[in-house]
This record gives structure tokens, sequence and C-alpha cells, in this order.
């Protein structure tokens, strides 16, 4: 009973923050990139292309352009980064200067490596995660250079408070999800043909995590993880969602394959 009051208020609350749907809807798609791997028998790196009307949103940035190529090693992180984001997005016509918004789960270095790659976009991010990023020190192991259009040129961004409605119509919403940082969020993108898309972010990082609940020790604050757990869980719930964990395999297959879209 507990859990079907608290799917009806998240639907509920969700929903109030979408605003009236256009006569025409935005034609939706939603596109899986190969961002690399963690090295053999190891979790994948996933980033996303999603179309809405004639606006194009990267979400998350994968591994840092300059591994591209490269074979396994400490100068790697033992990583396997065999194309670019702008290489796979050029297959399908779209140069970087097309693309309108960077948005970022989190401030973690696998999610923002290649997001410098697209300096006119708006980037879109947690302001929580926004403000560690550029704090007069930021924490160890944090890459702020990976932000340096919007953290030193000035490129338009937006620190995100909580939920965001991205386009206005409730067809992609930024999803507050924190606890694996404090900015965490997942994204939540409804297709008109595919239908609901939840992507995790590293709310979970692969299958037996999120069959187990297991809450990672490195997380930043593990009571926000189990509360944005559940919060996840109702939200795929409510929406009859198709769950994408970005780092498993099985799950990001889920998907089309690159090049073809969902929608």
């Amino acid at each position: 009973m507990v859990a079907t009051i608290r799917t009806m208020l998240l639907a509920a609350a969700l929903a109030f923050t979408i605003a009236a749907a256009p006569a025409e809807p935005a034609k939706v798609q939603l596109w899986r990139i190969d961002c690399g791997d963690f090295g053999p028998n190891a979790l994948i790196n996933s980033c996303y292309l999603i179309r809405h009307g004639d606006m194009l949103m990267i979400w998350d940035a994968g591994f840092p352009g300059e591994w591209v190529g490269k074979p396994l090693s400490a100068e790697t992180r033992s990583t396997s980064v065999p194309t670019s984001l702008v290489s796979q997005l050029a297959r399908l016509g779209i140069t970087p200067d097309r693309i309108d918004m960077v948005a970022v789960s989190h401030l973690h270095w696998d999610h923002l490596g290649q997001a410098a790659s697209f300096p006119k976009a708006r980037l879109l991010i947690g302001k929580e995660d926004w403000e560690a990023l550029t704090a007069p020190q930021p924490a160890t192991g944090l890459e702020p250079e990976r932000l340096a259009p919007w953290i030193k040129a000035g490129a338009p961004m937006e620190a995100i408070p909580g939920d965001r409605d991205v386009f206005g119509d409730g067809a992609v919403m930024m999803v507050a999800t924190p606890g694996h940082t404090l900015g965490h969020h997942s994204l939540l993108v409804r297709l008109p043909h595919f239908g609901a898309v939840l992507l995790s972010g590293d709310l979970y990082h692969s299958s037996d995590q999120y069959r187990e609940r297991r809450i990672s020790k490195g997380n930043a604050d593990q009571a926000k993880t189990a509360e944005s757990m559940r919060r996840f869980d109702d939200l795929a719930t409510a929406e009859k969602a198709t769950i994408i964990i970005q780092h498993e395999s099985g799950d990001v297959a889920k998907l089309p394959v690159f090049p073809k879209a969902a929608d």
C-alpha cells in the first residue's frame, strides 16, 4: 500500500512539472552510442543521443577523447575507447555544432570525458555536482578541465536543482537521484512507439547490483542512494519503463544497435 501511494505521488509530482502538450508533439528519438568499456569482460560505457523535434541532446559524454584508439594501459585507466562520440555522430550526418545540449548524469570522468567536443552546446548538470567541480579546490579525483568550455570560457549552462523537464513537454525528464554523487540524475525519455526508457546514470552499475539493490560503498551518501533507488524503481513501475543500466551490456542491448534509433 505504501509503495502504491508513493508511486502515485511520484507520478503526480512529475506530471505537475509538465507544460501543456503542443497540438503536434515533437518527434522524439533515442540512440545508444558505444563509448567504450572498462576492459574485456568488464562494465561498458554508454552514451546517448536524443532528438526532440529540431533539438539534439547528448546524455553523458564517455571517456576522454584523447584515449581513442590507445591500448589498455595505466594512461587510459585500463579502458578501451575504439572511436569518438564525434565520429559516431558523423555517421548520422551530425556535426558537433549541431548539438544543442550536453546533459550529464554526474561529475565523474567517465561521464564527462568528451563533453568539451561540443563547446557551443548548453550544459545541463546537477547543481551540487557543478558546485563541487567549480569549488576553489575541487576534491581529489575530480577533473573540472573536462568542462572547460563552461567553467573557463563561459559557454551556456544550467546547474539543475532537483528534476528538470528539459523541453517543457514531459518527453525528456532529468530525474534527481542523488547519492552516487550529490547532484546525480537519471534520465526518463518518453518515446511515442517504443515507450518510456529510464537511463540509470550510475545509480546502478550492473544488473547484479540492480537485482540486489546493493549500494556502492564509494557513494557520496548512502541514505540518499537508498531513497533514490526507491524513487527510480517507483518511477519505472509507474511509467512501465524499459530500464537501461548504462554500464551493463545486457541492458543497453535492449535498445536498437547504432545507427538505428528507438522512437
